[in-house]
């Protein structure tokens, strides 16, 4: 099945539903001196690079039933007043950036639309981007239809990564359910945002070790594009997913296993094998793909964090377009596997992050935009998503989307999850039609690729000599 999304300026009636004790205004009344949080490297680095893509992390749930909103309005006021960067706004000062911890009311966050047409409502709401300087840093809607609800959120990049939004998530729905059930919210237990957190699971030696990785992992030789039509002020925002049916997760899983090889690393070959193909690049030259990597592996198990950004690069190289599908993922395994045993995996670059924000802020601008690129062609691979950490209450999620920032031309992330049993591939691109056919062509090719390989009942190629 086939589910692609596309900006529509029409849109039915909608309201905000809501009653006199739900503006209650939540003043954070806060000496000067406690009023701030600290802006984190990756935060700022987001920041820097607005040039590549608007920031935002988008989701849709698809739930069985009706949400309450009375329910929903508690458990948003408990999770946000519980987490403060999801209500400060981003002060760019020249020389010491930081959040200022801002007065908001639940109106600033949340809407409740009652239509007819809930997927042009959908549109309407994810197309939005929210300001970094605005009071709050996320922002969600409940679209009703059919006494069905659907929910989605909005939240700027610059305060989390696809494994803070999960988290941000789970605890949102589990506040609504304890609430629902007349029973007092849970406390929420959060420690420091810093990027120093990923290294607590290391002696002192190795943290030493890990600290003067400084080699740019953000470089790369070729600089190889989607195929995109040129930009144009009519480019608007296209969200585009494709899923496919947990029987064919299952097959994926078992071609891995049979190749001795990663879900992952077949995903990623599936990929590489689609953009040389769909982008008519030389198969005789190289291609880069940069992977995404979850560094809260390196954490103490007993270690709080709050919501965050703890990701690193990977540089996925493959040197040319090899004859079949196996050959490629020989190729990707052969890399990934070298990258693994790498003594501090994924850690490469952030101290040099770091060495930059020790100059002041309008000094590391211009610099970090010359030496730290966006990735052209990137894989974010969120793996398997729970649903059920999303229940609210009684209702169940029986659907949904994760999708990352919305790119701008050049750049190309495709986004990667399992959930309800289906396996999702998403990315959201300002372009138009055209794009959104090339995209849905690359997709498609991925799709070719992988019912071939997956159906394929040869036997594994013997082991190579020696």
């Amino acid at each position: 099945m086939m589910c692609v999304f596309a900006i529509s300026t029409s849109l039915t009636t909608s309201r905000h539903m809501w009653r006199g004790s739900l503006k209650i205004p939540h003043m954070l009344y806060i000496c000067s001196m406690k009023n701030r949080v600290r802006a984190e490297l990756w935060d700022k680095l987001h920041f820097i690079l607005s040039h590549s893509n608007d920031r935002m992390i988008r989701i849709v749930l698809y739930y069985d039933g009706t949400i309450e909103i009375d329910l929903l309005t508690k458990a948003l006021e408990h999770v946000t007043n519980s987490n403060p960067i999801l209500h400060s706004a981003f002060r760019d000062h020249a020389m010491n950036p930081h959040w200022k911890i801002q007065p908001y009311s639940v109106d600033d966050i949340l809407t409740v639309i009652e239509t007819d047409y809930p997927e042009q409502a959908q549109l309407q709401f994810l197309q939005q981007v929210i300001p970094p300087e605005s009071n709050v840093q996320f922002k969600a809607a409940v679209i009703n239809h059919n006494r069905r609800s659907q929910l989605c959120v909005m939240i700027n990049h610059m305060c989390v990564d696809g494994r803070s939004t999960q988290s941000f998530l789970s605890c949102l729905a589990n506040s609504y359910t304890v609430i629902s059930k007349g029973l007092p919210v849970p406390g929420i237990k959060s420690g420091s945002r810093a990027y120093s957190k990923i290294y607590t699971g290391f002696s002192f030696s190795n943290r030493l070790a890990a600290r003067l990785l400084i080699k740019n992992t953000s470089q790369i030789k070729e600089r190889r594009t989607f195929t995109y039509t040129p930009k144009h002020p009519q480019d608007t925002l296209q969200i585009i997913s494709e899923k496919w049916t947990g029987e064919v997760f299952e097959k994926i899983r078992d071609a891995a296993k049979r190749e001795g090889t990663t879900v992952n690393d077949l995903l990623l070959s599936f990929y590489a094998r689609a953009l040389y193909e769909t982008c008519h690049f030389p198969k005789d030259r190289s291609l880069t793909i940069t992977c995404m990597v979850d560094n809260r592996r390196y954490m103490k198990e007993s270690e709080l964090h709050g919501l965050t950004n703890h990701v690193g690069l990977m540089q996925v190289r493959i040197e040319r377009c090899v004859p079949s599908v196996r050959d490629t993922l020989r190729q990707v395994s052969s890399i990934t596997a070298r990258e693994k045993k790498k003594r501090f995996f994924g850690l490469a670059g952030i101290p040099l992050i770091r060495l930059g924000y020790r100059l002041p802020f309008f000094m590391v601008k211009p610099g970090t935009k010359l030496w730290f690129l966006n990735p052209l062609l990137g894989f974010s691979n969120m793996g398997v998503i729970n649903e059920g950490l999303f229940q609210l209450g009684c209702l169940k999620v029986v659907d949904g989307m994760f999708v990352g920032p919305q790119q701008y031309k050049p750049y190309l992330t495709v986004y990667i999850h399992m959930m309800c049993n289906t396996l999702y591939y998403t990315t959201a691109v300002r372009g138009n039609e055209q794009d959104r056919q090339k995209i849905l062509q690359l997709f498609d090719t991925m799709k070719h690729q992988m019912n071939a390989f997956v159906n394929d009942q040869q036997a594994p190629n013997p082991p190579k000599e020696g």
